[in-house]
């Protein structure tokens, strides 16, 4: 396998399905999932087997809650008014900027807007 990808989903090779179709739903050369998955026969698939879908690092998904955006605090902002702008729970805001002090937001500080 290429050293700069590397496996960014699993599909679990199902009743009907190609190497083609799964390639195609990925957006991948059939060539590329055949090498990275050792396939010698395209026209073999077994039900049941693991594909390692390959891509780069930056295609992985994030994790639930990752910070996928930032928010510097302005005068006059309060973590209720930060979460009602970017459209999250106060809670999930909270979570994700623990070492936060909810009674003292500095302006300027950048903060963590989960997912």
């Amino acid at each position: 396998m290429d050293t700069s990808l590397v496996c960014i989903d699993v599909y679990t090779v199902a009743e009907g399905d190609t190497l083609y179709a799964i390639a195609d739903r990925y957006d991948l050369p059939v060539s590329l999932l055949m090498k990275v998955n050792c396939i010698d026969n395209p026209y073999n698939l077994q039900i049941g087997t693991r594909l390692c879908i390959p891509g780069t690092e930056d295609q992985l998904p994030k994790p639930p809650g990752s910070c996928t955006k930032t928010h510097t605090v302005s005068p006059g902002d309060t973590l209720y008014l930060i979460a009602k702008m970017h459209g999250i729970k106060l809670d999930a805001l909270m979570r994700a900027n623990p070492s936060m002090d909810p009674y003292n937001l500095l302006v300027g500080t950048e903060l963590c807007i989960p997912d």
